[in-house]
């Protein structure tokens, strides 16, 4: 009944792609999948393969991919995605040997990617419970692995329904690594044996990004050498809040990262602030054009003029805003009006405080910033403007609170050199 409903899934999404690009990506990349990873394995064994199932997955699950390519140039690794958030922006990655989308998961896609690849390792990332896949590297012996695994209220496998993924927990990994101890404690209330406190690798990651030598021309010409107030993968109503602090605070600089690279949401920001606003795009077009001949020989003392004096610079580029938190002295996270809260320690590695929107509970690391004051949830223009009037005002008091940002980061490293201690001893 399972394999029955992911074919039913299957032929649905088909229809639906005709209308939908990112559904289009998602189907178009799965045509003749098995046999060209059939084509690029062959010959090769012992192959560890890694699954993540978008983009945040896949940065909670690269600083061991990296340390594993790092102890073990010769081994060979397979990344898979289900998504194409992760697949398209991450499918020539250099460090693995190779990228491809995961077939779905019916009964004979699972049995032939398995009877393909033949892994020898296989690791999956917080709640990738695959039915199928999971079954067939049973059968085969193949030592496989779940990291970043986090009980809360709403987990399945602690419902009444539950019992299936009770069951996959207890049966299907040969260790389960748990972000804190309150999950082990749940996993083991249900029967799971090998369960260790490993953490979040993530905060590796951004401990490594924020130590590169890293500099933005545009940004630095931008922002005269001042720290910024900084809104990160921003929707609609995170937008909103931070152009209220524009209007209020003229003299203050806002970068803004939307989250969605339209052009609605870009000149919706441009449009609504009174100070100057200019597209990162834009300037690095006429920078281009400069430098090919096109245009004029270097930008103009009147483009550059308009650069400095913009209150707003909008970065419509991706894979920036992990280290453009650095130009930072305070962040707003999106995704808290919309229920995807994103990543906050990305900023707060920086020492920035954050602040999110109402819907946030499901970041752990916004909750467990939130009793040192360096992550707050606002819900209006009024509570934005209080907390951001507060730090503004008080310098003592954004030290301290930016300092428990950066402890807290610190404090939290370590997880990649443990969960290489658990799949490789």
């Amino acid at each position: 009944m399972y394999s029955l409903a992911i074919n039913i899934v299957s032929f649905f999404l088909r229809i639906a792609a005709l209308w939908n690009h990112k559904l289009r990506l998602f189907v178009d990349g799965r045509k003749g999948l098995l046999d060209r990873i059939a084509s690029a394995v062959k010959g090769h064994e012992g192959i560890i393969w890694f699954h993540t199932a978008s983009m945040g997955e896949f940065e909670e699950t690269r600083p061991v991919i990296e340390a594993v390519r790092k102890r073990y140039p010769e081994k060979k690794i397979l990344l898979t995605f289900f998504s194409p958030s992760g697949y398209e922006v991450r499918k020539d990655w250099k460090v693995v040997d190779w990228v491809f989308y995961l077939p779905l998961d019916t009964a004979r896609n699972a049995r032939r990617f398995v009877e393909i690849v033949r892994p020898a390792k296989a690791m999956f990332t917080i709640g990738e419970f695959w039915f199928n896949y999971l079954k067939q590297l049973r059968i085969h012996g193949v030592d496989t692995y779940i990291m970043s695994v986090l009980a809360t209220k709403d987990s399945p496998y602690l419902k009444w329904y539950g019992g299936i993924y009770r069951r996959l927990l207890r049966t299907s990994y040969r260790s389960i690594m748990a972000k804190n101890e309150e999950t082990r404690k749940a996993l083991k209330s249900i029967g799971c044996k090998s369960v260790y406190v490993a953490g979040d690798a993530r905060f590796d990651r951004v401990a490594d990004t924020a130590a590169e030598e890293w500099h933005d021309a545009i940004v630095e010409k931008w922002n005269c050498g001042r720290k910024v107030f900084v809104a990160g993968s921003t929707c609609h109503k995170d937008d909103d809040l931070v152009i209220s602090l524009c209007l209020k605070y003229p003299d203050e600089k806002f970068l803004f990262i939307p989250h969605e690279l339209d052009e609605a949401p870009i000149r919706h920001i441009a449009g609504s602030v009174k100070n100057g606003a200019v597209i990162y795009s834009e300037v690095e077009d006429a920078i281009k054009a400069a430098a090919s001949g096109r245009g004029p020989s270097a930008m103009s003392a009147e483009a550059e003029e308009r650069l400095e004096k913009a209150q707003v610079l909008i970065v419509n580029k991706i894979g920036m805003l992990s280290r453009l938190y650095r130009y930072g002295w305070a962040a707003l996270i999106g995704g808290g009006f919309i229920n995807m809260p994103h990543s906050v320690i990305e900023a707060s590695v920086y020492g920035l405080p954050v602040v999110m929107g109402p819907q946030y509970h499901k970041n752990l690391q916004f909750v467990e910033l939130m009793p040192s004051g360096a992550a707050v949830p606002v819900s209006n223009d009024d509570e934005i403007g209080e907390w951001f009037g507060r730090l503004h005002d008080n310098p003592e008091y954004l030290a301290e609170v930016s300092r428990a940002a950066y402890d807290y980061c610190r404090k939290n490293s370590g997880a990649t050199a443990m969960i290489m201690g658990v799949l490789f001893g």
